[in-house]
């Protein structure tokens, strides 16, 4: 059952998490493993779409790779890096949705929006191992510190990049 009462504003949430996306570089990459079963996670690189997904770039050769080939569910934390006081009293997202592989039609642009948050793959980014993967986000845990989080689901999320 979800929760009804949720701390803050969630319009307000939602605009702080989007803020959050769009600084990130980092983050943690749960798949389902597909040998286990066991959630699995890893510390990938990711930008930020226009649209509010999330863009990867994620060599063959690793796990997290695999994994998503058999079982596209996925979750991805970023959080703040910056700040005063503990870790856990800063902002963080959890974003839930799909991954799936970018068609070679839409290769230039990706590429062009990743190298854009991370120069140094420009060396890598070309390797015939690795591919751009899109997390297509459906839901949005967010939260903005003790006492202030709630959930931002699709429709909300998507507003905030289509006004």
């Amino acid at each position: 059952m979800k929760r009804e009462k949720e701390s803050g504003s969630l319009d307000a949430l939602a605009g702080e998490a989007r803020r959050l996306l769009m600084e990130s570089r980092h983050g943690v990459l749960a798949t389902l493993s597909e040998e286990s079963g066991f959630p699995y996670a890893s510390v990938v690189d990711v930008a930020g779409l226009e649209d509010g997904d999330l863009l990867l770039l994620l060599s063959d050769l690793a796990e997290h790779t695999r994994n998503l080939r058999a079982d596209g569910r996925a979750s991805l934390v970023v959080a703040a890096t910056e700040g005063e006081g503990e870790l856990l009293e800063r902002g963080r997202a959890s974003f839930q949705g799909r991954v799936e592989s970018v068609s070679t039609d839409g290769t230039e642009e990706v590429r062009a929006r990743y190298l854009e948050v991370h120069p140094q793959a420009k060396g890598y980014v070309g390797f015939a191992d690795f591919h751009f993967f899109r997390l297509r986000v459906e839901r949005v845990r967010f939260i903005a510190g003790f006492g202030r989080m709630g959930w931002v689901e699709r429709d909300l999320w998507k507003s905030l990049f289509n006004p």
